[in-house]
């Protein structure tokens, strides 16, 4: 009797381990096992959903221009440039850039900056092309630099000298024409300019190296000068020394001339062409080609014409 109920005893101490022990499996799925294998499927899933990236560049912008509107341009512009090298995939970056390049052509033209800028004493027997030939420079970056209203100098006028240490760059793939500064041994982006188009000339393999050849200013056909009334109202380019290849406005429109059909005269037969024969006569010329250059707008041709000078470097990159 007391070997049966010991029997018994471990046999409910036996099924009380294994319920136990299922209870405990049980529980440990549906509490941990259960919700780590959730908690993979979720990180899945928002891995797998189209997320918005955070920009870090965004911060730094908004401080750069709060710097620049408490007044302190120097530290806001150099903040600009460095979240330019920074994160140069940031959606700031062309804001960033279009500021620099107006605090730079501000700061250029201001008469209160002096920094790399000469003061020149007008002498007897000078002219606006003499000085620019002789110092370096271009006439109209004279005539802006020093708020020339009246061309007729006189001894001892004072006069704004830049030296022109300006180079031009041009992205065809990014369709943008960058104006670069060399100070000492370095040269900086000083300004990006936007093309409303970039055509150039077929069988043209990128990169190219060439320099300014001209600058040409157009009035009704006629060449004219930087002291000219007219130059202001003039088509400006910048030709570069490969043939097909200059800065300028784009081309105009023309419309093409169109023939008024001739009436047939009262006694002529009736034409008897037939198909086979009209499409054997010979096709209308194919219209002209699309004429070729870096094409910006006006307001950007008319700065570079001032900033650049023949013999300047262009480089053409993919």
């Amino acid at each position: 009797m007391a070997r049966t109920q010991i029997k018994l005893l471990i046999f409910l101490i036996t099924v009380g381990l294994v319920a136990g022990t299922l209870a405990m499996g049980y529980w440990v799925y549906m509490n941990v096992l259960l919700k780590e294998s959730q908690v993979e499927e979720d990180i899945a899933a928002m891995k797998a959903t189209d997320r918005p990236r955070i920009d870090p560049g965004v911060r730094r912008f908004e401080a750069a221009v709060e710097l620049i509107r408490d007044g302190k341009i120097e530290e806001g512009r150099e903040a600009l440039y460095k979240l330019r090298q920074q994160f140069p995939e940031s959606a700031t970056c062309p804001e960033a850039m279009r500021i620099i390049g107006e605090i730079n052509m501000d700061q250029l033209y201001s008469p209160n900056n002096h920094s790399g800028k000469k003061d020149y004493i007008v002498q007897p027997g000078d002219s606006l092309n003499l000085i620019a030939s002789r110092q370096g420079t271009t006439v109209d970056s004279i005539i802006r630099a020093s708020g020339l209203m009246s061309f007729n100098l006189q001894p001892g006028d004072h006069l704004t000298i830049i030296p022109m240490d300006f180079h031009l760059g041009v992205s065809v793939s990014k369709k943008q024409v960058m104006l670069l500064r060399k100070v000492g041994d370095k040269e900086y982006l000083f300004k990006i300019y936007q093309a409303k188009d970039i055509n150039l000339p077929p069988g043209t393999r990128l990169p190219v190296e060439m320099q300014i050849a001209g600058k040409n200013a157009i009035y009704d056909g006629k060449a004219v000068g930087s002291t000219e009334i007219k130059h202001v109202d003039a088509e400006k380019w910048l030709a570069g020394t490969k043939a097909g290849i200059s800065i300028r406005t784009p081309p105009v429109a023309r419309a093409l001339p169109v023939e008024e059909p001739k009436a047939a005269p009262k006694n002529a037969k009736k034409s008897t062409t037939t198909p086979a024969a009209a499409s054997a006569m010979p096709a209308p010329p194919p219209s002209p080609a699309a004429e070729t250059g870096i094409f910006l707008s006006r307001e950007d041709i008319e700065e570079l014409f001032a900033l650049v000078s023949r013999g300047s470097k262009l480089s053409l990159v993919r």
